[in-house]
């Protein structure tokens, strides 16, 4: 993870001496360390997937990374770079993003509680994100198709944990309720929501 960290502010440093993209594949190149040429994220599944995400809710964390209202070391030193600077740059790195294909094998969880994860998604969040997980562009509501376990189940701990300080203070309160367990299931659920719903039902 370190050596992610490292190799995308080089990528940085390097690119601010260079012309600066204007579209948004090459806005894209200091990105291409740690969530790969595709967009999928890393191997691990602990560096999320951006391909196929709500372009909305993409600018709005660039700007948040920007603003330091969303702490990362990497994405910070990323969204300082003065491309960004230009909003409409923002907006054509997320809109290539959203145009990409999600992952179709993102890191998945143990599998072994999947009934209980479609049931707290079900209840919980499905009003948001949809049934489906594809997120709502006109509310920045994220999608969750294609995305990665490990990282999912890391983000849940946080918004948890009152770390996300930006979130709508009922998903605070929802996922603060959940027990661990509870939140394995429904990260696991949501790593797998490519999945049709034949193959969920089949490992009750």
């Amino acid at each position: 993870m370190l050596l992610g960290v490292v190799s995308c502010v080089c990528w940085v440093l390097a690119a601010r001496s260079a012309t600066l993209p204007s579209e948004g594949k090459a806005l894209y190149g200091p990105c291409v360390v740690c969530h790969q040429p595709n967009a999928w994220g890393s191997p691990d599944g602990n560096i999320p997937s951006l391909a196929g995400q709500q372009s909305s809710y993409l600018q709005s964390q660039l700007a948040m990374f920007r603003s330091g209202t969303r702490v990362g070391t990497a994405m910070q030193l990323v969204s300082a770079h003065p491309a960004f600077n230009n909003h409409q740059s923002i907006v054509e790195l997320s809109d290539y993003l959203a145009s990409l294909d999600p992952n179709p094998n993102p890191v998945k969880g143990p599998g072994g509680h999947r009934r209980i994860g479609q049931e707290i998604y079900s209840r919980m969040c499905a009003s948001c994100h949809g049934i489906h997980g594809r997120g709502d562009a006109r509310s920045g509501v994220p999608g969750f198709v294609g995305q990665h376990y490990p990282y999912v189940r890391r983000q849940i701990e946080e918004v948890a944990s009152l770390h996300r300080e930006f979130v709508p203070r009922d998903m605070v309160v929802v996922l603060g309720n959940l027990y661990g367990d509870q939140k394995d299931a429904v990260a696991d659920y949501i790593s797998r929501l490519d999945e049709s719903a034949d193959v969920l039902d089949s490992n009750r």
